[in-house]
């Protein structure tokens, strides 16, 4: 079996991005969906790959940004308790089987090349963090202050809030990498 060479993009596909629907109801169990796969598979792999490649801390920070990205399930659940537990998306399952093709590969690369893989996941985070920060859930938000629901409104502000602070630790934790990796080739 080849070795396929990890790609930021191939990661970033692993994503499922939340899904916004007519209906608020609909959008809330895609959002949902999607917090609980960052919570219950995305995270926790990206965190897998650093402790494997040595980066105890960044595993750390993966896991942290999990616990949150789950509080954010929570807090829409709150909002609709008549939600119940949406089904599984049909975009999160693809996301759920890619990432279980590049677990298939990870370990080798990370034998390879260890800060590599783990550069590209800090990478990815940023990538799904800014998204969703910056488009994704602010389309929410307006969606609900458009129907006049203030409360769904000010959840989905607080995720905005909460998903720009990741996007800003995934920052500084990739500039301090990157500024390691450097001292440790000069």
């Amino acid at each position: 079996m080849a070795t396929q060479e990890i790609t930021e993009d191939m990661i970033f596909q692993c994503f499922a991005a939340a899904q916004q629907s007519q209906d608020m109801s609909r959008t809330a169990e895609s959002f949902v969906d999607v917090e609980e796969y960052e919570n219950q598979v995305m995270y926790p792999e990206f965190a897998r790959w650093a402790e494997k490649a040595g980066y105890p801390r960044l595993a750390s920070l993966f896991r942290k940004v999990a616990g949150e990205e789950k509080l954010h399930a929570v807090w829409l659940r709150e909002l609709y308790t008549e939600m119940g537990v949406p089904g599984r998306g049909e975009d999160t399952q693809r996301a759920i089987d890619a990432l279980e093709t590049i677990r298939a590969n990870c370990d080798a690369l990370i034998a390879m090349n260890p800060d590599s893989v783990v550069e590209k996941a800090l990478k990815v985070a940023i990538m799904v963090e800014e998204r969703e920060a910056l488009s994704i859930y602010p389309q929410f938000r307006d969606q609900a202050l458009a129907e006049g629901d203030e409360r769904a409104a000010g959840v989905y502000q607080k995720v905005v809030d909460s998903e720009s602070q990741h996007a800003q630790w995934f920052h500084a934790a990739l500039n301090d990498f990157q500024a390691s990796a450097r001292a440790a080739t000069a």
